[in-house]
């Protein structure tokens, strides 16, 4: 389960939205509490290969230009301990950038700021209202109340927010279509960053898996592509406004701020000068008690967890995905 759930928060609402419902972040979660389990609320350092506080951690990362925060998007342990990194690095002034809200938005996002921030001191109102006029409950994201504490602290400290996803419309022409419905700027980022044939093998059989074994082989390269194309797109949004501000954090999937070809690893070639922290939410498994046993869930060949901490959460409970799936299969093969 700890396998699909990685994979899940990669691709939930890129695949989800797409082509069906079967990920956990469609269905309300209720947390299982591990208490007994010796990694819950310890923040390991791949650096220094230890254990360390909180305290060290937000000393550490408080002047970082970017400061990735990665989740799994159905745990409410995961937003609150991004909640608390933005309350903490508030004084500075940081631009709060969202896998959640797609960069079409933006100018609504924009106006709502100019408006609210500067004429209603209800955090509690406008956290809600923000919900409302953004169509939440529309996006195909987990339910509100889940997010609410990051947005909450977000509006509460009035941080400009930024929209860093592609379109839902453009990604699903560049899986119909490929990278040629894309302008020239992503077609030579494409090149650029192009998989070497075993990444590239590997990543498909994660996206095969996260669909239960159940996808057409057609299918996957084409999911990949639009994998990488949101990746891409999240970076060229985060590093424009990191012209603009001094500290930008991220919150989105922990797929995507994986340091060895997620969003920082384009951050860090794109523009070699930006200090870069990636701390990634992480749920426990019940037979995995060392940092080391979690490696293989997010490669077969590294020897490091792909981030530069790691905190270690409950798990959220969930319905079995395979069983939505194997509903949604037979559903289309009547269609």
């Amino acid at each position: 389960m700890r396998k699909f759930n990685y994979l899940g928060f990669i691709l939930t609402l890129l695949f989800g939205i797409i082509l069906f419902s079967i990920t956990a972040c469609q269905t309300p979660s209720t947390i299982t509490e591990q208490n007994q389990h010796p990694l819950i609320n310890k923040i390991w350092s791949i650096a220094d290969q230890a254990f360390v506080s909180l305290e060290s951690v937000q000393h550490t990362i408080q002047n970082n230009n970017i400061i990735l925060l990665g989740e799994t998007h159905d745990n409410i342990h995961h937003h609150q301990g991004q909640a608390q990194f933005i309350t903490y690095l508030a004084p500075n002034k940081p631009t709060i950038a969202y896998e959640m809200l797609n960069q079409n938005q933006q100018s609504l996002i924009d106006q709502f700021e100019h408006k609210e921030y500067k004429h209603n001191q209800n955090s509690d109102k406008i956290t809600d209202l923000f919900a409302t006029t953004i169509q939440w409950e529309k996006s195909g994201w987990p339910e509100w109340s889940l997010y609410r504490p990051v947005f909450f602290n977000t509006i509460d400290a009035q941080l400009a927010m930024i929209a860093t996803n592609m379109p839902l419309k453009q990604v699903r022409e560049v899986i119909k279509k490929g990278s040629s419905s894309l302008d020239q700027h992503y077609q030579n980022l494409l090149t650029q960053y192009q998989y070497d044939d075993d990444l590239q093998a590997e990543l498909e059989q994660e996206v095969q898996s996260a669909h239960c074994d159940m996808l057409p082989e057609t299918m996957l390269a084409p999911m990949l592509l639009g994998q990488q194309v949101r990746d891409l797109s999240m970076t060229q949004a985060i590093q424009k406004e990191s012209n603009n501000v001094s500290q930008v954090i991220v919150i989105a999937g922990s797929g995507h701020t994986r340091t060895d070809y997620g969003i920082p690893f384009y951050l860090a070639q794109e523009n070699p000068a930006l200090s870069i922290a990636s701390i990634a939410f992480v749920e426990v498994s019940d037979d995995e008690f060392k940092p080391s046993d979690y490696i293989s869930a997010w490669s077969q060949t590294a020897k490091q967890l792909p981030f530069d901490y790691v905190w270690f959460t409950p798990r959220a409970e969930r319905d079995d995905p395979c069983e939505k799936m194997k509903a949604y299969m037979k559903k289309k093969r009547k269609n």
